[in-house]
């Protein structure tokens, strides 16, 4: 789990548009993590908002893995990186035949 500082909710939502490989890794691997220990949430990025003690949580439910390991899977592809569009394809396969 990646903890992301902000000071707007602006930024926020501007982190979360772009695509960039450090968000799909960690994507990725928090998954992956989850997936290792049979947990049925990945918790994916923790936000902290300045001025706030509260922290916030984004997770993904182990219904949502799929597809974001299929979104991930796609942006591997288009940046070219086959090594971790492996890993991401093998752990997809993984979560598939346990689904099944």
């Amino acid at each position: 789990m990646r903890r992301l500082e902000i000071e707007t909710i602006a930024e926020l939502e501007t982190i979360f548009k772009e695509r960039s490989v450090e968000m799909t890794t960690n994507i990725r691997d928090s998954i992956q993590e989850a997936f290792d220990k049979n947990k049925k949430t990945a918790l994916i990025f923790e936000i902290g908002v300045e001025g706030l003690e509260t922290s916030f949580e984004i997770s993904l439910t182990h219904k949502e893995w799929i597809s974001a390991l299929e979104n991930c899977l796609k942006h591997y592809e288009e940046w070219e990186m086959g090594d971790d569009a492996i890993d991401t394809y093998l752990l997809l396969k993984q979560l598939k035949q346990k689904t099944l």
